[in-house]
């Protein structure tokens, strides 16, 4: 990710990311049942800095009719962008699909976000129509990121029990506790040591800590993955389904380990087989 452009982040019911990485705090909707209602507010989480001017259901792993507003070009475009390097499967777990224009400044920088429904049954995912599209290249990494924030959320990767909030044994992200088992269990036992590791406020979030933990491990994607474990995840994973040539051998590393992991291979190869790869390298350099 170039410049301090924020990609995106997953928000959850008590996880607010007050970040400045030229942008506001992410803290646009909540966790909450998606009811009958597709409206400003409840798609919005009542955050008056983000503008819905539309939103679909998804069906099936399919988009489904509008909701909310009139049928947006850009927001179907991105949603045929996702389910091409998605599997249907995969897309199932979304339960909503829609499109924002940023209302003031701190907004602006924030290129899509999700947020979980349900309890993390399904969840929901937005797209800022004005960025998604400025630039195509940029939009394919942000919807792999922004993707990756559904599949390592889901109840078979977190746990969101009142037992996960009182006794996590693995990393409590402020939103539920990681099973032992989950991918991004594995993926902190592989790059985020424990003093790292405890860097990390599940509450608000420090740029200047994500800067040093940024200067100290050239892995990372840029400084905004040096956020919290699952952004860290989420830069790579998106550079690893558009095929980005690493420039550090940390960054490699992580780009391989990915590989090595049952099932995200075929984000790639659905990418490759669209000729969307591959996509220059513009994150930071860290280290």
């Amino acid at each position: 990710m170039t410049g301090s452009t924020r990609r995106g982040c997953a928000i959850s019911a008590t996880l607010t990311l007050a970040l400045a990485f030229g942008a506001g705090a992410c803290d646009g909707p909540r966790e909450r049942d998606t009811g009958d209602d597709c409206t400003q507010d409840i798609l919005s989480g009542f955050d008056d800095t983000l503008v819905f001017t539309s939103a679909y259901r998804v069906i099936d792993g399919e988009l489904g009719e509008s909701c909310l507003g009139a049928s947006d070009p850009a927001i179907v475009l991105a949603w045929e962008h996702l389910a091409t390097i998605a599997p249907r499967e995969q897309l199932s777990d979304l339960a909503l699909f829609g499109g924002f224009e940023p209302d003031g400044d701190e907004a602006a920088e924030t290129l899509a976000f999700v947020n979980p429904l349900d309890d993390g049954a399904q969840f929901q995912m937005s797209v800022n129509t004005v960025e998604a599209s400025a630039d195509a290249d940029e939009l394919l990494l942000t919807l792999a990121h922004e993707f990756s924030h559904v599949f390592t959320a889901t109840a078979e990767q977190l746990a969101r029990t009142d037992e996960a909030f009182d006794g996590c044994s693995t990393y409590f992200n402020g939103e539920g506790c990681y099973l032992d088992d989950a991918l991004m269990t594995a993926w902190i036992d592989e790059f985020w040591p424990a003093d790292m590791l405890d860097g990390v406020d599940t509450e608000v979030d420090s740029v200047d800590d994500a800067d040093a933990r940024c200067a100290l491990d050239d892995g990372f994607f840029g400084p905004y993955a040096a956020t919290n474990p699952e952004e860290d995840f989420a830069e790579a994973f998106s550079a690893f389904v558009f095929r980005v040539e690493p420039y550090t051998d940390g960054q490699a590393r992580r780009l391989e380990w990915i590989a090595a992991q049952p099932g995200l291979a075929e984000f790639r190869e659905r990418a490759e087989m669209a000729r969307m790869t591959p996509l220059a390298n513009n994150f930071e350099v860290c280290g």
